[in-house]
């Protein structure tokens, strides 16, 4: 009861304060000191600055109480704000289903693994890495047995000789028992399938996880990317760190190659006969980038020692003609044949979905299909693509 009073009286006084000074009147401190007592029954005297200082830290605090109950609200928006999100994309997604691998697409021209992924949320504006290297760090890893729809599974590469990621799928449904996904697989295309109906992949399951709210809102940068990557720093060490090189197999004799600008991975391995997850093995990569002036340790079987000896001193052109592939485009001779071609000269960081962008009508597949590419990587700095005008 004396605690009903005390508070009964506080908000009276809290009132009247309001009003004097809502009058904007001039009051002694003498007229206003008043004794309250707190909730530990000490009496405490308060003068009009005390008193007006008290009742801002009020009006604080119930700022603060509203802030908290708005950003809680917020969370249930959140959550909705992602459930939609994540069925917008899997409805999108299922709109490719049928449709051809194609390595290194992130285009409904086609699309690899992780390049599908990566546009079915781009096309939402969501702010996903290319690379499932990178995508692994975001979020939380979530139990197979506890996945919903848009979380992220990852396959261990075709290698064994670690546990890199090579593989990477979208949860769409959940069942009982299993999980359905939908993903860009090099032997099928763009599928949709049980996962526990495929053993391959549940042999070769290294983990999933779980993107961030606030992923779905948009609110990702590097500083958040840090933060997660810290956090996951287990995920980083385990399946992306360099990995120990593997060993020479046995009959092998080793040749050193040195990259060059326009070099890819999956090139260097043509020109040597080999794969390129060997050449990744041999040389401890996680990854396909490569460094121009950076040295690879390429392991040929030993009788053909003489035919790849060399292979670090030809030329682009050489190198292709040894893999069995000419590339020479004899433009005079064209332009003259067929007016209604043009061409383009291939520039750094050039790739054909970047060059198709300059000409209108044009797509990426049209221009590997008009200049003989089977691989886009393959293309080189100072490279002649026919363009056939519109």
């Amino acid at each position: 009861m004396r605690k009903t009073f005390q508070i009964l009286s506080f908000l009276s006084l809290v009132f009247f304060a309001n009003f004097v000074f809502s009058q904007k009147d001039t009051v002694s401190v003498s007229q206003i000191e008043i004794a309250i007592t707190d909730t530990l029954g000490i009496p405490l005297v308060m003068d009009s600055i005390t008193l007006q200082a008290y009742n801002d830290s009020v009006i604080r605090k119930n700022q603060s109480d509203s802030l908290r109950n708005i950003k809680y609200a917020l969370l249930d928006s959140v959550s909705e704000i992602r459930t939609r999100l994540i069925d917008s994309i899997i409805d999108y997604g299922k709109t490719f289903v049928g449709l051809k691998y194609k390595y290194g697409g992130i285009t409904p021209a086609g699309f690899d693994c992780s390049g599908f992924v990566f546009h079915i949320h781009r096309h939402f504006n969501l702010p996903l890495p290319r690379v499932p290297s990178a995508t692994s760090l975001m979020g939380e890893i979530i139990p197979i047995d506890s996945l919903q729809p848009g979380d992220l599974v990852y396959i261990k590469t075709r290698a064994a000789y670690n546990n890199t990621i090579g593989h990477v799928m979208m949860v769409i449904e959940k069942t009982e028992d299993s999980f359905y996904v939908i993903h860009s697989a090099s032997h099928a295309g763009l599928v949709i399938e049980r996962f526990h109906d495929a053993p391959y992949y549940v042999s070769r399951y290294l983990f999933s996880n779980r993107l961030p709210n606030e992923f779905y809102t948009r609110q990702w940068n590097d500083s958040l990317m840090a933060k997660y990557r810290y956090r996951n720093a287990d995920i980083y060490k385990e399946y992306i760190e360099p990995s120990i090189p593997a060993e020479q197999p046995e009959g092998t004799v080793e040749i050193q190659y040195t990259v060059k600008s326009g070099d890819a991975v999956s090139l260097i391995a043509s020109w040597y006969g080999v794969k390129s997850m060997e050449i990744m093995a041999w040389n401890g990569m996680n990854s396909y980038n490569l460094n121009v002036g950076q040295k690879l340790k390429v392991y040929v079987k030993e009788p053909l020692y003489n035919t790849y000896s060399n292979v670090n001193t030809l030329s682009f052109d050489e190198k292709q003609r040894l893999a069995g592939v000419d590339n020479t485009i004899t433009v005079g001779k064209e332009e003259k044949l067929d007016p209604d071609w043009e061409y383009y000269t291939v520039k750094s960081g050039d790739n054909p979905y970047a060059i198709s962008l300059k000409y209108p009508g044009i797509s990426s597949d049209d221009i590997m299909k008009n200049n003989g590419i089977s691989n886009p990587s393959s293309l080189r700095i100072g490279q002649k693509l026919r363009i056939k005008k519109k």
